[in-house]
């Protein structure tokens, strides 16, 4: 490869950064912007492509010109028709303008002005133009290399493939180097007023291999080994490297790096044992709370807390759980020689919460069951519920007559209920609990036609407080299983809903017993 850190490069970078400063000034006074390339660019769509086409304030799709410069910070003048948008690109600046522009004006605050350019070529909407704008610090260069794809550098810094079209390179001297494989060359230039604008420029390239020596590198611990600053094997790396003094690195996670450095000799073999990486450990000693605790490491190692442990430096996770106990984990910083102090203690489950929210269902066994659908909140052991019953029992056939003592119709009932109710949630286990509750239910009749015509009572309401207990047993988190007797007491029904009751051997309230699972959050 190519050595680019040497001094006399250094010095040419260094040059490189002070001589355009002192055109800069010049060309500030005197004003040395220039076109030096406008044409139109036939097979180019970006104008018009979704994404980056732009519109001018008429609603008519702008033309696009890309003008190439190495420079940033102009700024631009389009005269009445204006500019529609600036863009600045890697390597471009994008200029969107209207249709039927004429002319533009360029200015910078080192380059100096460009005064009404006259575009020689019509502007026409949803075009694209290619602009090459000569700052007059230096000539556009086309660099090639005998092979395609080289990697080019100049003046120290990387610059791309080889071929490089267009590259503007400031007046005063500039080293190109090409390298690619064992293909290296180095082209000395010189930038002047009397370089050729456009000028293309190949830099000679010649095969090295002549130069270069087996290697083969080697470590223990299966680190791995890392060549200017590439990981390029683990354990073992063989390559050839052209001769010279080189240095590699060993590595392994938690150890640190170790440097080996190695002198190839061409058309030899060079054996480097590489150095191993030493590992580093600090130590952990923590106190849990229960004593007796299972202890995952880093997610995946099972570890012994009883006594003080030794582990890889950095950051490590500690899961710590039981049975019965909410799991906790924590993450230590392990450093070198230190010792980390701890105490963890594990609060136990809460099966029965003060602070939830549960929803669920199950069955209401009463004059006419049903299933029920419930959902409520706890808050500091304040329960309140709201479920709905949906009837699945039937009561007794009705017979409804008219006044005459003529016979209408035949009627069965299902009984629904919207009930809120009210609660103070105990604690009697860890996992069981009692909620006295108080309520209110709102019952209505769902009328079914058995024979005959009109469907009497259907609709039929009353009013219900309830008081009963609910019963909480939990045999795993976020399960309830759970049983609410209650006794209801009527403030108020229909006419039709009293006599229905009554004939359909169904009362609207009473015992009654609701049964099922919940879950809670």
């Amino acid at each position: 490869m190519i050595k680019q850190r040497t001094d006399m490069k250094k010095k040419r970078y260094v040059l490189g950064l002070i001589l355009p400063l002192f055109f800069f000034l010049e060309i500030h006074a005197q004003g040395g912007m220039t076109v030096e390339l406008f044409r139109l660019v036939e097979n180019d769509l970006t104008a018009i492509t979704n994404g980056t086409m732009e519109t001018d304030q008429n609603g008519e799709v702008a033309a696009l010109i890309k003008m190439v410069t190495p420079e940033r910070g102009f700024t631009f003048d389009g005269g009445m028709l204006g500019i529609v948008r600036v863009l600045e690109r890697e390597g471009e600046i994008w200029l969107y303008v209207p249709r039927g522009a004429n002319h533009l004006s360029i200015n910078h605050r080192y380059f100096g002005k460009l005064s009404d350019y006259y575009y020689p070529v019509p502007i026409e909407a949803g075009r694209t133009y290619e602009m090459r704008l000569d700052i007059g610090t230096g000539r556009y260069i086309t660099i090639t290399a005998p092979v395609n794809g080289a990697e080019i550098v100049i003046d120290g810094r990387h610059i791309g493939k080889a071929p490089l079209y267009n590259h503007y390179l400031h007046f005063g001297p500039h080293t190109i180097e090409a390298s690619v494989g064992r293909h290296e060359g180095v082209l000395k230039l010189e930038v002047t007023q009397d370089t050729e604008r456009g000028a293309v420029v190949s830099v000679p390239m010649e095969d090295q291999s002549p130069l270069f020596g087996d290697v083969v590198v080697e470590v223990d611990g299966m680190a791995d080994i890392i060549f200017q600053g590439r990981k390029v094997g683990t354990g073992t790396w063989r390559t050839q490297l052209k001769e010279g003094a080189y240095t590699v690195e060993t590595a392994r996670a938690d150890c640190d790096t170790a440097r080996t450095s190695f002198t190839v000799v061409k058309q030899q073999l060079k054996h480097v044992k590489a150095t191993t990486p030493a590992p580093h450990t600090g130590y952990i000693n923590i106190y849990t709370n229960p004593r007796n605790v299972e202890v995952i490491y880093d997610g995946r190692t099972p570890i012994d807390l009883t006594q003080t442990q030794s582990l890889p430096i950095g950051r490590h996770e500690l899961q710590f759980s039981r049975k019965g106990y909410l799991t906790k984990t924590r993450t230590y910083t392990i450093k070198k020689g230190e010792t980390v102090l701890d105490t963890v203690a594990l609060e136990r489950v809460k099966y029965v919460k003060p602070l939830a929210f549960y929803f669920g269902g199950g069955y209401t066994y009463r004059n006419l069951s049903g299933l029920t659908a419930m959902a409520g909140a706890v808050f500091h052991n304040h329960d309140i519920q709201l479920s709905y019953s949906f009837g699945t029992g039937t009561s007794n056939p009705v017979y409804w007559y008219d006044d005459a003592g003529h016979w209408l119709s035949t009627m069965t009932y299902r009984q629904n209920s919207l009930s809120v109710r009210y609660g103070y949630q105990i604690n009697l286990m860890r996992q069981l609990a009692l909620t006295p509750q108080v309520g209110y239910s709102y019952e209505t009749l769902q009328g079914s036609l058995a024979d005959g015509a009109g469907r009497y009572a259907h609709g039929a309401a009353g009013g219900l407080l309830t008081a009963g207990i609910k019963l909480l047993v939990v045999p795993f988190q976020h399960f309830y299983v759970f049983v609410s007797p209650e006794y209801g007491v009527t403030l108020g029904e229909s006419a039709y809903m009293n006599r229905t009751a009554s004939v359909g051997d169904f009362s609207t309230g009473g015992f009654a017993v609701t049964g099922g699972l919940l879950l809670n959050f």
